[in-house]
Formats: C-alpha cells, sequence, structure tokens
C-alpha cells in the first residue's frame, strides 16, 4: 500500500538559544509543511489539490525526495503513470536507497506493461529491504505477468513467510497454482486469503473461477455473489456469473447479469454473451445487435463474427454468414465451432465438397469434436452415405451418449436401408434427449407410416407442426398421411 510518512518534529534537550534560522531552513520548514498538507489532501481523495501542494513543495525545496515521492502517489491514482514514474525517479536519485519508490515505481511501470523495469526495481527494493513482503508479492504479480510462473510462485512464498496474517500473497499466488493446473492447491489459497480477509472481492472471484474449472457451478455461482455483494461495481463478475446462468438454462438470470455487466462496462465482453444469450430466445435482431456493438468495440473479435454468422445463417444470408465465418477464420484459424458452423453453410448451398473440406479441417483441430462428427452424419445421409452416416453417428455417440442429432442422423440412415425398426429405436431415443425436437417428430413419423401406423404419423407431424408451423416438410407428409387416411377434409383443409 502507498505509504505517507509523517514528520515527527523533536525538541532539543539543551537549554541553549536555537541559532536563527537562515532562509534555506525556513523554505525547507515551508516544503515539509506544504508537503504534509498535501497528504493529508491525498488521504481525503482529493488528488488534484494533494498535487498542487506537493507542487508548491517542491518549490520551496527542489531536495524533498518525499514531496516527489508523495506526488507520484496521487498521479499514479489519477492513471498518469507516466508522470508517477518521472516523480518516482526523481525520488529515487534524490535518495537512492528509498525503497517505497521503487517498490510503487515498479507498480507504474507494471501499469504501463515495462514487466522487466518493474521486476528490477523489485529486486532493487528487496536488496534495499529483504523483509518487504509488498515487494516480493508485487514482483511475483509481475513474473506472473510474464508466465514465469515458477518465479512468481517462488516469490508469493517468501511474501507469504514473511507476512503469513497477509491475504493478497495467497490470492495471487492461487492464480498462478491454477495456471499451472494444480485447482486443488490453489483452492486452498483462495479459501486461505478468504479467512485472513472476508471482504476480499478478488479471493471469492477467483475461486469461483477454480470451482468452475472443477464442474462445481452452484459453488462458483455462490463466490460470485459474495464478490458482487462486496464489490457491486464488479463487472466481470457478473460477466462470469452470467455465463453460468445461461449453462444451466437461467436464461432471464443470465440476461440480467449480462445488463449490470455492459451498464457498468460499455465494451464488457457480456455484449457477445447477451447477443447468445437472445439469439436463443428466439430474438435474432437483438442478438444481431449486440454482435455489432461487440465488434464495434473490437473488430477482431473472432467469437462475435462466428455468432453474428449464426444469425445470419438463421435469417437465410448464407453469403453474409460465410463473409462472417471466413472473417473469424483469418483471426483465428483454430476456431473449430467456425469450420462447424461454415459447412453447415456450405451444406445450405448444397456445396458439399466445401462443406466435407471444412468438417475435416474442424475434426482434425478436435478428433473428439461431437458437433464436427455430428455434422459429418447429416451430410453423409445428404449425400446417401448411409453406411458413413452411420460410422459417424457411432463416434458421436460414443463420446456423448446424449447427442439428440446423432440419434436422428442414425435413424434416417437406418429408415434410408429399410431397417425401420432401427430408425424408430434411434428416433425414440433422440426424442427422450430433446422433446422439443421437430425433424425427430417429422422423421418419425415417417417411419411409422412406413409401418402402416398411420394414426402414430399424423400424431407426430402434429407435433412437429405444433413446435415450428412453418415446417413444410411435416405439412406435405401429414397431407399425403391423411390422403392414406382417406381423410380428404382434413386433406382439403391442409390444402387451402
Amino acid at each position: 500500500m502507498p505509504l505517507v510518512l509523517a514528520v515527527v518534529f523533536m525538541l532539543s534537550p539543551s537549554a541553549r538559544a536555537a541559532a536563527p534560522a537562515t532562509p534555506a531552513d525556513a523554505a525547507a520548514q515551508k516544503a515539509t509543511a506544504l508537503n504534509r498538507s498535501g497528504s493529508e489532501k491525498y488521504n481525503k481523495g482529493d488528488l488534484d489539490g494533494a498535487i498542487a501542494e506537493y507542487d508548491r513543495a517542491i518549490q520551496f525545496d527542489p531536495s524533498l525526495a518525499k514531496a516527489f515521492y508523495n506526488r507520484g502517489l496521487a498521479k499514479y491514482d489519477k492513471g498518469d503513470t507516466t508522470g508517477a514514474i518521472a516523480d518516482y525517479t526523481e525520488a529515487i536519485r534524490l535518495n537512492p536507497k528509498y525503497e517505497d519508490a521503487y517498490v510503487n515505481r515498479a507498480l507504474a511501470k507494471e501499469q504501463s506493461d515495462d514487466t522487466d523495469g518493474a521486476i528490477a526495481d523489485n529486486t532493487e527494493a528487496i536488496r534495499l529491504d529483504p523483509h518487504d513482503p509488498y515487494a516480493y508479492n508485487n514482483r511475483g504479480w509481475t513474473h506472473y505477468r510474464k508466465d514465469e510462473l515458477d518465479a512468481a510462485i517462488a516469490d508469493y512464498n517468501e511474501a507469504i513467510k514473511l507476512s503469513p496474517l497477509m491475504a493478497q500473497p495467497y490470492n495471487d499466488r492461487g492464480v498462478a497454482l491454477r495456471e499451472k493446473g494444480k485447482l486443488d492447491l490453489a483452492m486452498t489459497d483462495y479459501t486461505k486469503a478468504i479467512q485472513l480477509d472476508p471482504e476480499n472481492d478478488q479471493a471469492y472471484y477467483n475461486r469461483a473461477i477454480a470451482n468452475d474449472d472443477k464442474g462445481q457451478s452452484a459453488a462458483a455461482i455462490a463466490d460470485y455473489d459474495q464478490a458482487i455483494r462486496i464489490n457491486p461495481t464488479y463487472s466481470k463478475a457478473f460477466l462470469h456469473r452470467g455465463e453460468l446462468k445461461a449453462e444451466s438454462g437461467d436464461l432471464d438470470g443470465a440476461l440480467a447479469d449480462f445488463n449490470v455487466a455492459i451498464k457498468l462496462n460499455p465494451r464488457s465482453p457480456a455484449l457477445n454473451s447477451r447477443g447468445l444469450v437472445w439469439f436463443h430466445k428466439g430474438y435474432p435482431t437483438l442478438a444481431r445487435a449486440d454482435y455489432d456493438l461487440a465488434l464495434a468495440v473490437n473488430p477482431r473479435n473472432a467469437s462475435a463474427l462466428n455468432n453474428r454468422g449464426n444469425v445470419r445463417k438463421s435469417q437465410g444470408d448464407l453469403d453474409g454468414a460465410l463473409a462472417d465465418y471466413n472473417l473469424a477464420l483469418e483471426i483465428n484459424p483454430k476456431f473449430t465451432a467456425a469450420y462447424n458452423n461454415r459447412g453447415v453453410t456450405f451444406e445450405l448451398k448444397s456445396d458439399f465438397a466445401g462443406a466435407m473440406a471444412d468438417y475435416e479441417k474442424a475434426l482434425k483441430l478436435d478428433g473428439k469434436n461431437v458437433e464436427t462428427l455430428g455434422n459429418l452424419s447429416s451430410l453423409a445421409v445428404a449425400k446417401g452415405e448411409y453406411e458413413v452416416a452411420i460410422q459417424m453417428a457411432d463416434r458421436a455417440l460414443a463420446i456423448d451418449s446424449q447427442l439428440a442429432q446423432a440419434y436422428n442422423n442414425r435413424g434416417v440412415a437406418h429408415f434410408h436401408q429399410k431397417q425401420i425398426d432401427a430408425a424408430l429405436a434411434d428416433y425414440d431415443h433422440a426424442l427422450q434427449i430433446d422433446p422439443n425436437d421437430e425433424h425427430a417428430y417429422n422423421n418419425r413419423g415417417l417411419a411409422l407410416q412406413a409401418k402402416g401406423d398411420l394414426d402414430g404419423a399424423m400424431a407426430d407431424y402434429n407435433l412437429a407442426i405444433q413446435i415450428d408451423p412453418r415446417f413444410e416438410q411435416a405439412q406435405r407428409n401429414r397431407t399425403w398421411a391423411k390422403w392414406a387416411q382417406g381423410d380428404f377434409l382434413g386433406l382439403l383443409s391442409d390444402l387451402w
């Protein structure tokens, strides 16, 4: 923490009269008083007033290192890191053993992305005072930023050894341990930080991330709740809590969190996340608006481009979707989801070769990606390669037995191979997983009709149309089923 140094005046034990003050003495006393006044203003949050007092103190005594140091603190708090570094540097020139000035200049350099300079300053501070836990902790953080995790952990260990009741080194060591994949040790450190400082919003936030990594969503949300209680302006906590709510199906709760995150930070990644929620709730126009805002913030946001491509694809703008996927892949050539989505778009344009090329690229990046395997199965069905479709569906289901698309695709392949009972079994599985899959109802209706169960077929076609009243294929199939039943009045109602 920044230190404000008080000046203590000592009375002389001698009874002799003091020598008359020189003009230099008077100027130094005036500078000291102004420095003290500046510190009082600083402690009250009046940064501009503090800087003005420090300016005057320096005018009276340009050799007062404390005034330069304190002005550096105020400038740093105002976001003027360049000015802060200049003042800390002058304080160090005036007093080369000014350890606090090295520590705070390191903070300013780290903020300015001069990580090597920050490490050098903290190292000098440690040389001057080997018992300063702040210098070790701050150097550890800079090592972490440079991805020097072992060096960071060593510094945090030393900070904890010097000050075992200080919460921050435990929190920061937890961050480095998580980066090394040691989640349990990271969790232990975050919990220790919270025990030492129950109002440490960062420790709750970091523990929430670790809980999410471990698949403990409820515990993660509880920690985000605490972080937000302590710091209601914690935009990232609202963002990540909203993402967990969206994953759990609480779309309205997710929207509420994303709205707050965006209000706190209009450039927040929550713009992209909120767009996803709008899209899943069936509001593509609102989703598109959020993706456009996210891209206005960062035109090279590959995720937002991929998501906007999905909106365009859903609205029939296949060329616009391809343009978005192309740019997303130019930015991130390892974006598996974008290859999958572009492949689907090529398939919709009947460019089966383009679709196959993209699915193969996606599968090369992630051989166990069930979406890719499902898409390859769908493409094989479209090309009439039913054995390939079944093989791809089998591979997908071996990885994820709850993949409705794979059951549906395999069912279609079985149907075309005249294996009607196998097809019906697959459609039943698909609908158990997703009772709102209109395509599975339509396909099961065809299979039931092939077995002569016209009433069962009609029921399935009706359910498919109920889910999607514009599902033309299901409407046509129902019309032919009515014809087969001799329901000519019903047939006329469908036609008209």
